[in-house]
């Protein structure tokens, strides 16, 4: 049985990561979204966004192995929308190793990240595919009523307990 295993990314796996999120939202996502939407978003997406966000100030990015082979990933980051908030993103399963717990698995990291846990506010904004999962984590929405951004995600936050 192959092992998991969840460690900070590396720059030499940029190119591994765009992919594994462009796969996901075209076998994923593309259930909820419309195929000409998902199509320009990953035209545009490449090494380098994925290298301007990883290495934006505060950004704790993370990458999921199962056995030798790129599973998910996950990071955790200041949020650019929601001042004073940090932010789970990128967030991605590879389609054929959905239902395994890695998902739990990458969130679990995620949420005792230090991003996290000196957090006073956490939000996601959940995609219409993902909003259920991170309900089931316990997110709930922001304003106490789910509202679908411009037909895109869920806005959904948590407040860490913080440690004494």
């Amino acid at each position: 049985m192959n092992t998991l295993s969840i460690r900070p990314i590396r720059k030499e796996e940029y190119p591994q990561v765009v992919e594994l999120i462009k796969r996901t939202m075209l076998e994923v996502n593309i259930n909820d979204y419309e195929e000409e939407y998902l199509l320009e978003y990953v035209k545009r997406y490449d090494d380098k966004e994925l290298a301007a966000f990883v290495e934006s100030p505060g950004c704790h990015f993370y990458v999921a192995y199962l056995g030798e082979e790129l599973a998910a990933c996950g990071a955790v980051a200041p949020s650019e929308e929601m001042k004073g908030a940090m932010e789970i993103r990128s967030v991605y399963v590879r389609p054929d190793l959905e239902g395994m717990g890695l998902g739990r698995e990458m969130m679990a990291v995620l949420e005792g990240d230090s991003n996290f846990l000196t957090a006073r506010w956490v939000v996601v904004s959940a995609s219409i595919t993902a909003h259920p999962f991170y309900a089931k984590l316990g997110y709930t929405y922001v304003g106490g009523e789910p509202v679908l951004v411009e037909n895109d995600h869920y806005w959904m936050e948590k407040f860490p307990k913080r440690k004494k």
